[in-house]
């Protein structure tokens, strides 16, 4: 098939795999958290919807992930106006966690683990965790979304970045780490093995691609911190999904300058959600500079920004991304994480129409300007 009858589909395998493609892919991380402001705007709350009305590339998240079964564990949730706790009973002890409503969200007011006796009972929970394959739900949306895109499915995270961003915080385990470093190495052992049971699930879907939300960051961790602990993680995780002929992409969407060198000495295939300033700090383009070709690049536009400007400053974004990105063979245009509530659905469809209408132009730095023109308008 020529490469300027590609469909969004193959635009993204061929993306993926580090392969030409007839146009730039453009695939902004949709979910929910964008869809549920659309009504608003005067259109569904649906992505697939989204996807249509864009003329995106649609990679969709987070589909039909394997149902995770904790044996021997009792969980309850105890409700009222001021917030929530959510009980985690074990024969080796309880925790739970505490959240706290304010406006319209809720925030986490007290962390599962923050004592070594919560490690034990987490330790407890992680080794008696299971996860059961929902391939038939997973096949039924991506056949749903067809040609339009793909569905992914979601890899966990490393037990160091899990502990740090849901279980404990930064204070936390890093105090933990530092008074009770062998109980936390059981900790993190225990978590690890329940994340390799949840990959061997994984693995089971006839998926070409597994994203690991890592959200990697160096305002949550050190460079020895990532080192020491998250990339031998990610490595694992890796090479099963690498022995199984799947993709493995590491979703980054934080900091990342100050280990940049680090995440790319990684055995992942990409990086997913590359976050410029001012959310992140790292351009594409100097992401691939310093990866070169062998890593998929997905991301390179900041998405509180998107939220807040108009359809052509959204076209320039764009046209900056092509201009200064030299090589976009194994690129994919996206948002450096999700769409913000609120953002304008007409800045995500004035990229995509851009796109189309440059054609294989997109894949070079000098885009037509008189066809940029036309969208400057």
């Amino acid at each position: 098939m020529a490469k300027d009858q590609m469909t969004s589909r193959e635009r993204l395998f061929e993306a993926l795999h580090s392969r030409e493609t007839d146009r730039m892919p453009w695939a902004p991380l949709m979910d929910g958290y964008f869809t549920s402001s659309l009504p608003k705007q005067g259109h569904p709350d649906d992505l697939i919807y989204a996807a249509k009305f864009t003329g995106c590339d649609f990679l969709e998240r987070h589909v039909a992930g394997p149902e995770e079964i904790m044996e021997g564990v009792t969980i309850r949730t105890e409700s009222n106006d001021a917030g929530s706790r959510t009980y985690y009973e074990t024969r080796v002890g309880t925790a739970y966690t505490e959240r706290k409503n304010s406006g319209n969200t809720n925030y986490v007011s007290k962390h599962m683990v923050e004592s070594i006796e919560d490690a034990k009972v987490f330790q407890y929970i992680a080794e008696h965790t299971t996860y059961r394959p929902r391939i038939e739900e997973f096949l039924a949306r991506d056949q749903q979304i067809g040609d339009m895109g793909m569905a992914t499915l979601s890899g966990n995270m490393s037990p160091v970045q899990e502990t740090l961003q849901f279980l404990s915080g930064v204070e936390n385990t890093v105090y933990l780490m530092a008074d009770y470093p062998e109980e936390m190495e059981a900790l993190f052992e225990a978590m690890q093995q329940r994340n390799i049971r949840q990959y061997q699930a994984l693995l089971q879907y006839p998926c070409g691609v597994i994203i690991d939300y890592e959200d990697t960051s160096t305002t949550v961790m050190s460079r020895s911190m990532f080192t020491e602990y998250s990339l031998p993680a990610i490595n694992t995780y890796a090479d099963l999904c690498h022995e199984a002929g799947k993709l493995y992409i590491t979703h980054m969407c934080g900091k990342l300058s100050g280990f940049v060198k680090e995440v790319g000495s990684g055995r992942q295939d990409g990086v997913d959600s590359v976050c410029p300033p001012f959310t992140g700090d790292l351009c594409p383009w100097d992401a691939r500079k310093e990866w070169g070709a062998k890593k998929v690049v997905i991301g390179g536009i900041d998405p509180p920004r998107l939220s807040m400007i108009t359809e052509r400053e959204a076209v320039e974004t764009a046209v900056e991304v092509m201009e200064k990105l030299e090589n976009k063979v194994g690129f994919i245009l996206s948002t450096g994480d999700a769409v913000p509530h609120g953002t304008p659905i007409g800045n995500l469809k004035a990229i995509a129409d851009l796109i189309k209408a440059l054609g294989s132009g997109s894949l070079t730095q000098t885009p037509d300007r008189e066809i940029v023109k036309s969208f400057l308008k």
